[in-house]
């Protein structure tokens, strides 16, 4: 019996050691795919656009072995120096911007390239049914490792209940020895668990070690993804009050962002646009191909419109809230569509804001694309194929910085920059402005903190 115990304690030891690996050690797509959205999406595409890195299909053919591939995504500074020639003509084509670290694990970076060979519809991440609690499909989740984690951690737990158990049988026999022996039974406070457990500690000291070790090890990495993690709100996708399709407007009927986001070349701010631009087409366009009239008529509500006569009502706000209810239910047909409407019968129309930065950062959309001549899918990704808008990039610093590193300066036909393009020229050897080098945003002050944060 004793035998027995000792086994099933030295297995949930073992289990204990080796579950941070098995944890590990599954080369999974899907976990792949939140491994990608975490450290790969904020500079590469999984298609082969170039974004602020080489898009990345067919990114395994491109490399002779393996392991030379994963020691550059590992850390391409280090790799670097073995000379290999694909690597250096890659970091010459990319004006020497240096891909950061990662602390990743081989099987971990297999997993991204198990998902970068085959993304699926890596357009539009998993729908959230959430109103501003937290991001959709993002940096947080763990993919199908979620579940292998638990059950290993309920295997340790079934095999420390079954260790006990063993302990009060060995004991309960024990007992019965004695007492055919005429001796003393156990004392209780001889078989104390806490007490023989820290008694197999003090005798199994290295064990013990190596145990508190990984678990640190364990609790420090998670701890790290964790804090990394915070404020970055990529994949966010709120739940909206109107089911508008950006798929529909932006892709299908070419209708231009700043139509709607008129403020983007004149502000900082891009500003959510009024129900009065929506009416500009919706005075006559008063059923979509996806929804009908539910999602038209919200607007309706909202302004006072009149679908039946195509005039507004006069005095909407002081008209009575029943009857423009039985007027819309009314024209709508349906009482779930009507009970949905309801609402927005005299009220705003309350969007829920998608892209913030931090109060501490300052960011100017009229000198991004106005001046800069940056294009709105640089940031917001190719939202005329989302159905629902999230938030595509990180927005976080990192990611803007590099993106200052890479992009280059509209000067050509932006008389903005002409004097200053043409006073770095004449002082390049001051500057650091070799023969054939980009004229990038970071050769303009775009690393200077005070930029950003004033």
């Amino acid at each position: 019996m004793r035998n027995v115990l000792r086994h099933a304690r030295l297995l949930m030891v073992g289990l204990l050691i080796a579950l941070p690996h098995f944890v590990r050690a599954e080369v999974s797509a899907e976990q792949g795919k939140q491994l990608f959205k975490a450290n790969c999406a904020r500079c590469h595409y999984v298609t082969d656009k170039r974004f602020v890195g080489p898009g990345l299909a067919g990114v395994q053919d491109r490399w002779s072995d393996e392991a030379n591939l994963l020691a550059w995504i590992r850390n391409s500074s280090d790799y670097l120096k073995t000379g290999d020639s694909y690597a250096t003509k890659l970091f010459a084509e990319y004006n020497g911007s240096v891909m950061p670290a990662f602390q990743l694990q081989d099987d971990e970076i297999r997993s991204i390239l198990a998902y970068i060979a085959e993304p699926g519809d890596e357009a539009k991440p998993a729908t959230a049914e959430t109103d501003g609690a937290a991001p959709a499909d993002g940096a947080k989740t763990e993919g199908d490792n979620t579940m292998l984690t638990y059950v290993l951690i309920g295997v340790a737990l079934v095999l420390l209940i079954l260790a006990r158990s063993l302990n009060s049988v060995s004991k309960a026999l024990e007992n019965v020895r004695r007492e055919k022996a005429g001796e003393e039974p156990i004392q209780e406070e001889s078989i104390n668990v806490v007490g023989k457990t820290v008694a197999w500690m003090a005798r199994n000291k290295r064990i013990t070690a190596v145990i508190a070790l990984v678990l640190v090890g364990w609790v420090s990495y998670k701890g790290f993804v964790a804090l990394n993690t915070i404020g970055v709100y990529e994949g966010y996708q709120p739940k909206q009050p109107i089911a508008f399709s950006h798929k529909l407007h932006v892709g299908q009927n070419k209708i231009e962002c700043q139509y709607c986001h008129s403020t983007v070349e004149k502000s900082r701010h891009a500003n959510i646009p009024s129900a009065n631009v929506c009416m500009n087409c919706h005075k006559a366009v008063q059923e979509g191909p996806q929804y009908g009239k539910n999602e038209i008529t919200k607007i309706y509500a909202a302004v006072g419109w009149n679908p039946e006569k195509n005039e507004y009502f006069k005095d909407y706000a002081k008209m009575d809230k029943e009857e423009l209810a039985a007027f819309y239910g009314s024209y709508l047909g349906d009482e779930k569509a009507a009970a949905a409407v309801e609402p927005f019968i005299q009220s705003n129309i309350e969007w829920v804001q998608i892209h913030k930065l931090p109060d501490h950062a300052y960011f100017n959309h009229a000198q991004h694309v106005k001046v800069g001549k940056v294009e709105c899918t640089t940031c917001h990704g190719e939202v005329g194929e989302m159905e629902e808008v999230y938030q595509h990039s990180p927005l976080t610093m990192g990611w803007c910085i590099n993106c200052h590193r890479e992009t280059e300066v509209q000067y050509a036909t932006n008389g903005y920059y002409e004097r200053l393009h043409q006073y770095y020229k004449e002082h390049k050897g001051e500057y650091e402005m070799r023969e054939g080098q980009a004229f990038t945003v970071e050769k303009i002050g775009g690393l200077e903190c005070s930029k950003c944060h004033y």
